[in-house]
């Protein structure tokens, strides 16, 4: 009788809600966080290391696993792929997402690769006018549907029947829906022109109401009539970044090129200056903890999931660049933020109760301007302007089209969409247009390679390195038909100042990869290894499946013995 008792309490012990639980099950944390540093360079962490606190970025490489050469396979290292590569486990090439934008030709338009039309916001947003007079230019707001792979957090929903959380927040639209997969608890991100966080009716109806009281709570409001001034005054920056102001530098949300950076006087102004800065992680590193708390996030029957990407990084970085006294002062910042999530986390889930998957979506180019001065070549393409340069190069090779459409349809990116009806209509055959424009970029001299649809669709026979890392960002019905990789040093796009990321060159593809938490080793790996990893990492350490279309497992040496 004394051991049935035993068996039978033993056996309730076991049983937690809906689910019984093995002991191993029982001793994986119960929190998985996928912990992103939008712009966060591989390079940052060892380069700045001698200024970090003991219990930020250190606490986080001297108890976990660092792996300290991690790249990006694929060439297309911008926010939409990078995010969704670290969700599914998989390369652009598998899950669709691209780009940030790609040209959709059925639609005859750009397309976005988070937000749709169909949906709106929640709580709304004033509709936008295009122009005085025209009509109202109807709102996008966040969805999925994009996806072409099943993301971290659908895993944990097919893995626990919908009965685990998961909760995905950021201050960029994309940066949270990608990660939040199909079907997220929750999914928000902060709109500049209201000053608050978002969802999306492809959710829900209704925010929660731990967003609602964070929104009228005002704490962003604190930074008003204030000005970013550095983290520490008497330090001299410049031994560690650059001058306060360099050739190339932009000024941000106008808030100037030098310290200190005021703040915008007008609601959007001071929005956007706001998350221009590091107070802007401050802001949504307030709120994952609200959502922690509101939640019971880790105190759950089932395992539960929260992706929180952090953005301000990236605005920052794009303005004064990675070498700029800002990037270096908001890197500082980011430590003390990682500081003081994990002790929230000690404290409130418990220290061996939750495990991080800390990276990065892209690195960042250096200003060109700087790189000249250490004499690299470098420059900056005008992406309009070498469109049209193609379209000539096409009317020169094959004649002016009679058709009244050009031969050139798009220019996204770095990719170039030829009109099919036009070149058909001009007896062309897609093939002859597409060598054609590889041979005239040979010549162009921002210009390293250009690769045609079909080469990169025979590229899984190609010894060529660079070729197959443009294979792995091309997805058939969104890319374009020539892809071009420029020379390193160089970016893309309109604008005199300022930099950019995008690029197959190291700078770009080179991130962190930190996994840490409990049951994770104090490991040093220096092999090189792809981002792709976290999504494995995360589902391995809360005990659910990995996403479907998942490249790697989990590496089995980082991995604490479990008793």
């Amino acid at each position: 009788m004394r051991n049935l008792f035993v068996a039978l309490f033993a056996l309730g012990f076991l049983f937690n809600g809906n689910t019984l639980l093995s002991q191993t099950e029982q001793q994986k944390p119960k929190l998985g966080i996928l912990l992103v540093f939008d712009q966060l360079r591989g390079d940052y962490i060892s380069r700045w290391q001698d200024h970090f606190v003991k219990d930020g970025f250190l606490r986080l490489t001297s108890e976990g696993t660092w792996f300290e050469n991690c790249h990006y396979p694929y060439s297309g290292t911008v926010t939409g792929a990078g995010h969704a590569t670290l969700t599914t486990g998989a390369t652009p090439s598998i899950h669709g997402i691209v780009g940030n934008d790609w040209y959709d030709r059925k639609e005859g338009k750009s397309s976005y690769c988070a937000g749709s039309s169909r949906w709106t916001s929640i709580p709304p947003i004033p509709e936008v006018i295009a122009a005085p007079g025209t009509m109202v230019k109807k709102r996008s707001s966040g969805t999925p549907e994009k996806l072409r792979a099943e993301t971290l957090g659908d895993a944990l929903k097919r893995s626990t029947n919908n009965q685990g959380k998961v909760v995905s927040l950021s201050f960029k639209d994309r940066s949270s829906v990608l990660p939040g997969g199909m079907k997220p608890d929750y999914c928000y991100w902060f709109d500049s022109s209201s000053g608050k966080f978002h969802t999306s009716t492809y959710y829900i109806n209704k925010i929660a109401p731990w967003l609602s009281d964070f929104n009228e709570s005002k704490f962003i409001d604190q930074w008003r009539n204030k000005s970013w001034k550095k983290l520490y005054p008497n330090k001299d920056y410049k031994p560690f970044s650059g001058i306060d102001e360099q050739t190339g530098e932009g000024n941000g949300k106008n808030q100037g090129k030098f310290y200190p950076h005021p703040f915008g006087k007008t609601e959007k102004d001071y929005y956007d200056a706001l998350y221009n800065s590091p107070f802007g992680n401050d802001v949504l590193l307030e709120l994952a903890m609200k959502a922690i708390k509101a939640e019971n996030l880790g105190k759950n029957a089932q395992p539960d999931l929260l992706l929180i990407s952090f953005s301000s990084n990236d605005s920052v970085g794009h303005s004064w660049g990675p070498d700029s006294q800002e990037v270096f002062d908001t890197t500082l910042r980011t430590d003390l933020l990682i500081r003081n999530l994990l002790l929230y986390l000690d404290k409130e889930v418990g220290k061996k109760n939750y495990i991080i998957a800390l990276s990065a979506d892209h690195g960042i180019c250096p200003l060109p301007e700087v790189s000249k001065t250490k004499g690299l070549d470098a420059g900056r393409l005008a992406t309009d302007k070498f469109a049209k340069e193609i379209e000539a190069a096409l009317q020169v090779e094959f004649g002016k089209p009679t058709a009244p459409a050009k031969y050139l349809e798009a220019f996204s990116d770095t990719s170039a969409y030829l009109n099919y009806a036009t070149l058909k209509a001009n007896s062309i055959n897609l093939d002859d247009a597409t060598a054609h424009i590889k041979t005239w970029a040979s010549s162009q001299p921002a210009i390293l390679k250009a690769y045609t649809s079909k080469e990169i669709s025979l590229a899984s026979t190609s010894s060529d390195p660079l070729l197959v890392s443009v294979s792995k960002s091309w997805f058939k019905g969104r890319s374009g038909d020539i892809c071009f990789i420029l020379k390193p040093y160089y970016i893309p796009g309109a604008y005199l100042t300022g930099t950019t990321h995008g690029s197959p060159h190291y700078y770009d593809t080179h991130v962190p990869l930190i996994a840490f938490g409990g049951g994770i080793k104090n490991l040093l790996i220096k092999d090189k290894v792809s981002p792709q990893l976290a999504a494995s990492i995360i589902a391995e350490g809360i005990g659910i499946s990995t996403p479907a279309s998942s490249e790697f497992t989990s590496p089995k040496e980082i991995w604490q013995e479990r008793k």
